[in-house]
């Protein structure tokens, strides 16, 4: 199986729109469910892809969708949406909402009131609209003691509607994006196209925060656009200069550590997030929806960018969010849209994946229907 990387230019950089080269039209028309502002979405049209049809339940993402992607995405609860209303499609993808199996927070699962029984729609929609194949993608707690049972009955009940299903955990840096993103990816092909799906082979590309950001000023000085942000909570003010490019809470003086975290401090687990320093030359940790969090913090070092030669802290601006998600540069959020939910929107599946998969599932589809 050929690399990702020889699909596209070896220099990974938002000046070359993250090598994602405009691929003709390849004749699959496809459908994006829990749509979000479009970051997949990107991905998949440099592939090559026609999208029909898009739906999220957010009237902000929907917006932001519309106006970078297309003008072809609706507001609708999925719960509601019927697969014979729906246009024909070859691919439906979806990242049905990850909180729900999150191994951060409570991660009620199914027993989630809000969410918790949206992945059993998109299955759901799978078995009306039979398409040639899907993709889906979520959170590695699916894998958990807690929730593993839910994942694999998801693949079951896909199989059962005629699917043979290829699935992997992977982390979005292997493929060149500047972030530690660690994802499932599930896609199934119909059982009569006789073939399953073969995931591309890692590039072997890393990029750093430094080649994803670098090149930017800060907020206020650059004039590119949604290049706004968070700066640091007050109840990280007093310890965040002790900790190192790279560091966390656990870089603090004991006494400093003991105040900081509070009850905390007496937990196992789950708090490499507080007080944690990026470093520039590595990639991102995973950016979450909730950018100004206490426990999953991504702090930047002016220090770190620039040297020695300037200093303070703040976190990631909304653009740089997009950066390392790799989101051309061209894509933008209007200022009708709150900062919050920007920096929310700006998560889903990384444009760069959605490429290299969505290249790699339209050649495969059509090896196989020429060996028919």
């Amino acid at each position: 199986m050929k690399k990702a990387s020889d699909e596209m230019d070896k220099k990974l950089t938002p000046e070359n729109d993250w090598g994602m080269i405009q691929k003709p039209k390849n004749g699959l028309r496809m459908m994006d469910l829990f749509c979000g502002a479009g970051i997949g979405a990107t991905g998949f049209i440099r592939a090559g892809y026609d999208i029909v049809y898009a739906v999220d339940n957010q009237p902000y993402a929907v917006e932001a969708y519309n106006l970078n992607i297309g003008n072809h995405a609706v507001v609708g609860d999925i719960r509601r949406v019927k697969g014979q209303d729906l246009p024909g499609a070859d691919i439906v993808t979806g990242g049905f909402p990850c909180k729900s199996y999150s191994t951060i927070g409570k991660g009620k699962g199914e027993s989630d009131e809000k969410n918790g029984d949206l992945a059993g729609h998109f299955v759901r929609l799978i078995g009306e609209i039979r398409p040639k194949t899907f993709l889906f993608e979520n959170v590695g707690g699916l894998l958990s003691k807690n929730h593993r049972d839910v994942f694999e009955r998801i693949l079951n009940d896909l199989e059962s509607f005629g699917y043979r299903i290829s699935w992997k955990y992977i982390d979005c840096s292997d493929y060149g994006v500047p972030q530690r993103r660690k994802r499932i990816f599930a896609v199934g092909t119909r059982n009569d196209l006789n073939f399953s799906f073969r995931f591309p082979e890692p590039s072997g590309l890393k990029t750093t925060i430094r080649q994803a950001i670098g090149d930017l000023g800060e907020p206020g000085e650059d004039p590119i656009l949604n290049h706004i942000g968070y700066g640091i909570r007050k109840d990280e003010s007093p310890f965040v200069d002790k900790i190192p490019p790279g560091g966390n809470w656990r870089n603090l003086p004991l006494e400093d550590q003991k105040t900081f975290l509070g009850g905390a401090f007496f937990a196992g687990g789950g708090r490499t997030g507080f007080l944690r320093k990026v470093s520039f030359d590595q990639p991102a940790w995973t950016l979450t929806s909730m950018m100004k969090g206490k426990n999953n913090a991504q702090i930047l070092d002016l220090s770190d960018k620039y040297d020695g030669e300037r200093t303070g802290n703040r976190r990631f601006t909304v653009r740089e969010c997009l950066r390392l998600q790799t989101v051309p540069d061209h894509f933008y959020f209007p200022e009708s849209i709150s900062l919050v939910r920007q920096y929310e929107r700006t998560s889903g599946i990384p444009s760069l994946i959605a490429y290299q998969l969505g290249i790699s599932l339209s050649e495969q589809l059509s090896s196989n229907t020429l060996k028919r």
